[in-house]
């Protein structure tokens, strides 16, 4: 009996003991979660006290807080940036002109000019369309959309041999002439254009142009005979007039068939041809030979100075910075006329690029340790 004590009471501590230890774990872990609930410290232990003595260098956490993102730098294009926001500011094609900001250009420019016989009907019979040639050189200021452009220019106003006649008198050979023409002008002025954008490196300009010229060179202007079956076209010289009779320039003052007054039988033949003065009011001066008509100085017609007026349209167009062109159609004093011109430009351009082109920087932040520090601060205090 008292050894069935005894074996009952060694398995009653045997039980008791293996209770306590398999109960003992959950108390422990029981307790340790109230203590982390009332922000209690954890019990020490080995990685404790190396936490402890090393603060600056706690152990990772099982999930580590990502780094804030950086923001990119001021020079570095924003992700799907544009085109135009990389696009180098200082591109050849990017011919965007500032305001308030003077653009120089400096170059050359033509013009055809064209009097239509139309025009001279106005003044004389027979003529017809003269075409005359000018060419210069041009320098361009240009500010907000309008241009400035002060020229000199060379303009040729030769033409051959022209049949005029009179306008308002009787179709006699002393009524008539044939004019060439060797004169010259010399010109300075300037031209005042507005422009419109119409496209990409277009605009649409409109303005005006004033100037004043130096006249020089010959016009001559000789009378004719004709009227006459001898005339025809093979005679030196003869041009054939709208009344279908030829009419040849006078040598001299005899040459010719003497000339016929009145009609039917009431005509008669006069005592002089119409290479005489005697034809030409009894004039002081025999119009024969390549005669040629004098200046305003010496008392004559031709001009030594003349203005230039005109209004004009077209269009210019700038590709690059450096280059800029022309096309215009106009009207002056001397006609109608059309020009081309091109220029270069003076405008400086610079290796600077936008900044939203250049590279991104490859030196580090100034106070990357400080960063970095602040960092490992902010996932220690996450791990605990």
């Amino acid at each position: 009996m008292a050894r069935s004590l005894g074996r009952h009471r060694h398995s009653f501590f045997a039980t008791v003991a293996l209770l306590t230890f398999a109960v003992a774990p959950l108390a422990l872990a029981q307790s340790a979660t109230k203590a982390k609930k009332k922000g209690a410290q954890p019990a020490a232990s080995a990685s404790a006290s190396a936490s402890a003595a090393a603060p600056d260098e706690p152990t990772p956490s099982a999930t580590p807080a990502a780094p804030p993102p950086e923001s990119a730098p001021p020079d570095v294009p924003a992700a799907g940036a544009s085109v135009p926001d990389t696009e180098v500011a200082d591109d050849m094609t990017n011919t965007l002109e500032a305001p308030s900001k003077t653009y120089r250009f400096i170059g050359l420019r033509y013009r055809g000019t064209i009097i239509p016989s139309f025009l001279e009907h106005l003044f004389v019979n027979d003529g017809g369309t003269v075409y005359s040639n000018t060419f210069g050189a041009e320098m361009d200021f240009r500010k907000d959309g309008k241009s400035t452009i002060v020229w000199l220019q060379y303009t040729e106003y030769g033409f051959g041999n022209t049949l005029f006649f009179q306008k308002g008198q009787p179709d006699e050979a002393n009524n008539y002439s044939i004019v060439n023409s060797s004169l010259k002008g010399i010109y300075a002025g300037l031209d005042e254009l507005w422009s419109t954008p119409v496209a990409n490196h277009v605009d649409f300009e409109y303005g005006f142009g004033l100037g004043l010229g130096v006249i020089f060179g010959n016009l001559y202007n000789d009378w004719v005979f004709g009227a006459d079956p001898t005339v025809t076209a093979g005679t030196p010289g003869a041009i054939q007039g709208s009344n279908g009779q030829y009419y040849a320039p006078c040598n001299s003052t005899n040459d010719g068939p003497l000339l016929k007054q009145g009609t039917g039988a009431n005509q008669v033949r006069l005592p002089y041809s119409s290479c005489s003065p005697q034809a030409h009011s009894n004039a002081s001066v025999a119009q024969v030979a390549n005669y040629v008509e004098p200046n305003w100085f010496n008392g004559g017609a031709v001009p030594v100075i003349f203005p230039h007026v005109a209004g004009q349209l077209g269009f210019r167009y700038k590709p690059i910075k450096q280059m800029e062109a022309r096309f215009s159609l106009g009207i002056s004093l001397t006609g109608f006329w059309f020009g081309i011109s091109a220029d270069y430009g003076l405008e400086e351009t610079h290796s600077d690029t936008h900044p939203a082109s250049k590279p991104p920087s490859k030196e580090p932040p100034a106070d990357s340790s400080s960063s970095d520090k602040s960092s490992r601060e902010i996932g220690y205090r996450e791990t605990l």
